[in-house]
């Protein structure tokens, strides 16, 4: 059994109109896979959070100053409703951005990558998100992998569409604790990734 103090420190971000699927699949698989995962909010968001589907949740704890894996969720840019859209002008980009060139590796699931975009993370970088909006983040510097479920270019990871969340999780598990612990993962889920799952920018 691996010791839980060799994997990644793990937050997930939440803020008003998170996609509910984007985040609470990714911290199921995590935590059952023993990460040491929390949720935690922007610093200025108030603790109350509310996602896209009404779902409430106090969250006392905001961002860290140096976890190991931050995961960011999408909701709210497609529709005129809170979420991805209103955090873009918030300062949740500058602190992605902030953690990222102190070496925590980045995720997101679904829209959660024009957050990554807005953070300056994606220029230039192989990524992928819901495919209603491959065009914007192809317009924000990024080398769209469109027929991707997962692209890990290494320090930043992105996924495709809400269900994508489970694959993008499962990765996760496989990266930092082995292919098996990752295939144990997808057993306790019984759910069969769907790929790609396109990993490194040589291999794609």
């Amino acid at each position: 059994m691996t010791d839980t103090r060799s994997l990644p420190l793990t937050e997930i971000v939440l803020f008003d109109g998170f996609d509910d699927l984007d985040a609470i699949a990714p911290l199921e698989v995590l935590a059952a896979a023993r990460f040491p995962v929390r949720p935690v909010r922007p610093s200025a968001h108030p603790p109350l959070v509310t996602s896209a589907h009404g779902l409430a949740i106090q969250v006392p704890d905001t961002l860290g100053p140096a976890p190991d894996l931050v995961v960011v969720p999408g909701g709210g840019w497609l529709d005129d409703a809170p979420g991805v859209r209103s955090q873009s002008a918030g300062e949740l980009p500058a602190a992605l951005a902030g953690l990222h060139r102190r070496g925590t590796v980045i995720a997101s699931v679904c829209t959660g990558a024009m957050l990554l975009a807005a953070a300056g993370l994606l220029e230039g970088r192989p990524a992928v998100t819901n495919r209603l909006a491959l065009d914007a983040l192809a317009a924000a510097g990024a080398d769209v992998r469109r027929d991707a479920r997962v692209v890990d270019d290494g320090d930043v990871v992105t996924a495709g569409g809400p269900a994508a969340a489970l694959d993008l999780a499962i990765r996760l598990v496989a990266r930092f604790d082995g292919e098996d612990a990752g295939a144990r993962a997808a057993r306790r889920l019984e759910h069969g990734p769907v790929g790609p799952v396109l990993v490194g920018v040589g291999t794609l």
